[in-house]
């Protein structure tokens, strides 16, 4: 999914002039160390806000290899880099020439990462409109970057789907696809209180690993969500001649095999990373949202755990470690 954050290499926003207001940010100086660093933040350019941060979210798919330093990229991360992407905050200045639709004192949703404090361009953030909690604001990203595969895969209602991996991303996928209109999907993934999660969020049917590969059903559609290569290949092995998959999962972990079922079968796979016009899903997806109070119910239990800030880096430290396993994780910042 989104980028769980770059290298840091000078101080956020284009002002010229100190905003006098210290912002902390949280930053992985060596793999599996964290820290809360202190600058003074400048002042928003002319088409940049000033966000002071209320809630944000770990998303423990993308940020826990990073974490950890075995993450799989193109080319090595440097350090120290910032964490996180997924904030909800309040506007406390506004640059000269942002547009009306933001103002001082509204609640926005934003691509800055773990920061108490954040000067960010005005077409990175999204209003929030009122009646959407916090952590519905936060999953408008993490759902944008589902949706973006799924609009690829183009599923006909009447196609059987099969989704790999019920975290975050499965469960949000399942979500999105029903949205879409697709009436028939299945879910595989290990852990039984996820599976169950998996039937609530709309999935028709919903099996362990062992499960799918003795099963017969076949998909013309697949979704690999699990960064599990064992999974991925249970995929393929379960999909039609001529099924479309799309890979969602970063692979920040495990390389994902071709199996010989790919060949033979001759599937297609496509990958999706980031979404596809964050500001046109929120609509669609806030939308959604006000008809459906089930839905806002079970979206706000995907986060598990709650904690503050102060807090992550030892949240980071116990789910490294397998002592906790949340779906998401919800931040709270002190005002």
């Amino acid at each position: 999914m989104a980028d769980v954050g770059g290298n840091v290499t000078g101080m956020e926003g284009a002002g010229f002039m100190d905003s006098g207001l210290k912002g902390r940010s949280l930053l992985l100086t060596e793999p599996r160390t964290l820290e809360w660093t202190e600058k003074t933040l400048p002042s928003p350019g002319t088409d940049e806000v000033l966000v002071r941060t209320d809630r944000g979210a770990m998303s423990v798919g993308s940020e826990l290899p990073a974490y950890m330093g075995n993450e799989r990229r193109s080319s090595p991360p440097g350090h120290p880099r910032m964490t996180g992407y997924e904030s909800v905050g309040t506007v406390v200045e506004c640059g000269s020439s942002v547009g009306e639709g933001l103002r001082v004192g509204d609640r926005i949703v934003g691509f800055y990462g773990h920061r108490t404090h954040a000067v960010v361009s005005e077409g990175k953030v999204i209003r929030v409109p009122d009646g959407v909690t916090d952590e519905l604001a936060l999953l408008s990203i993490l759902s944008c970057d589902v949706a973006k595969g799924i609009r690829k895969l183009n599923v006909k209602p009447e196609e059987p789907s099969l989704v790999v991996g019920a975290g975050a991303i499965g469960l949000l996928t399942i979500l999105v696809m029903g949205a879409y209109g697709a009436a028939n999907v299945d879910v595989v993934e290990p852990d039984g209180h996820r599976l169950s999660k998996a039937t609530v969020f709309g999935a028709r049917s919903a099996m362990k690993p062992e499960e799918a590969t003795k099963c017969r059903k076949t998909y013309s559609v697949g979704v690999e969500c699990s960064g599990r290569d064992a999974a991925f290949g249970i995929l393929q092995k379960r999909m039609r001649p001529g099924g479309r998959i799309c890979v969602l999962s970063d692979g920040d972990v495990e390389t994902l095999s071709l199996e010989p079922d790919f060949h033979e079968k001759e599937l297609s796979v496509v990958g999706s990373s980031d979404g596809w016009d964050y500001a046109g899903h929120a609509r669609w997806y806030f939308d959604l949202l006000r008809r459906d109070e089930s839905l806002r119910r079970n979206l706000e239990s995907l986060f598990e755990l709650r904690v503050s800030a102060k807090e992550l880096p030892h949240v980071f430290e116990k789910t490294a470690a397998g002592d906790v396993s949340p779906i998401k994780v919800l931040v709270e910042y002190g005002r």
